[in-house]
């Protein structure tokens, strides 16, 4: 019964999008325009939140539900450092891997955004149809903001929207601290990483703030609040000699233990991070630095002001 529920839901899923775009959702092209891939994007946020209303209505996402009700089969094992999930096509049925060296054991927040990201293949009708009639491969995937390739960061799209939904991680965060400590609390109620949380929370500008990745070879990617975006607080420095010595993420990327909260903090000024501030300037304001180790996946940054009130000066 619930799989027929599931399938119901699915084809009213179909039709829903057919008539509000004209066709099932677009593949991502590249080269096309700001605006179609902003469309893109919206079209995978609205899927995603519409398969957590229906299947988990309230409360934490569970993928694996998700998973058995469409019938699909699912296996953790050890594969080395090769990929975090793969989603496989074999004799008419999908089975998702999900390899425990890279995202811990079954229910921990990386195989539950896993999980997410591979349900993302499923679900965006390209990837699941391009799978299902042989055009494309099973191919690894690794999840949680690693990998540049299109297809591979829709799937990651996916997963962030159908953990955390944007209505219910709005209520949440509006109880939480400010900074990693609020986004930790976030990322513990929610079952998802801090880096998927983090990115969330900026993506909904929940504060002006910058999440910076860094791994171990150095700078990787920023996220920004559209509110940072439009105080112009937006090219940050990406080599880690040009911070401050002894900053936060100095302190993380040189492998120092961290206080008992898990991270390090401190006050810093944004001409420290953003080269367009200079120093003096009335935009030089006060922003809190906080850094944490991810131990094998390298070190997060997030930077937020101390008073809001300076960044809409």
């Amino acid at each position: 019964m619930a799989r027929m529920r599931a399938r119901q839901f699915d084809r009213q899923v179909a039709k829903r999008f057919e008539r509000r775009f004209g066709g099932r959702v677009g593949v991502a092209i590249p080269g096309r325009d700001e605006a179609a891939a902003l469309e893109r994007q919206r079209e995978i946020v609205e899927l995603a939140e519409a398969v957590a209303d229906e299947h988990a209505p309230s409360g934490r996402v569970d993928p694996e539900p998700i998973i058995r009700d469409k019938a699909m089969t699912l296996s953790f094992g050890e594969y080395g450092d090769a990929f975090d999930g793969m989603l496989e096509f074999q004799a008419g049925r999908f089975h998702v891997f999900c390899n425990r060296v890279r995202t811990g054991t079954p229910g921990s927040n990386r195989s539950r955004f896993t999980l997410g990201h591979e349900l993302g293949h499923y679900f965006i009708d390209e990837h699941r149809l391009a799978l299902a009639s042989g055009r494309t491969p099973a191919h690894a995937s690794l999840s949680e903001y690693e990998s540049a390739i299109p297809v591979e960061q829709e799937a990651d799209t996916f997963a962030a929207h159908l953990l955390m939904p944007a209505k219910r991680f709005r209520l949440a965060a509006k109880r939480k601290e400010s900074g990693l400590a609020g986004i930790l609390q976030l990322a513990a109620g929610f079952g998802t990483s801090l880096t998927a949380s983090a990115i969330r929370y900026a993506a909904l500008d929940l504060a002006p703030c910058a999440v910076v990745k860094w791994d171990w070879r150095g700078y990787a990617w920023k996220h920004l609040s559209s509110s940072a975006f439009r105080a112009h607080f937006r090219q940050t420095f990406e080599s880690s000699s040009d911070l401050a010595a002894g900053s936060p993420t100095r302190l993380a990327l040189e492998h120092k233990p961290p206080p008992e909260c898990g991270y390090f903090q401190s006050g810093t000024v944004a001409s420290a991070w953003f080269p367009g501030t200079l120093p003096g300037d009335w935009r030089d304001v006060i922003f809190i630095e906080e850094a944490v180790p991810l131990g094998r996946y390298g070190v997060l940054t997030f930077l937020y002001p101390a008073s809001s009130l300076e960044v809409g000066r």
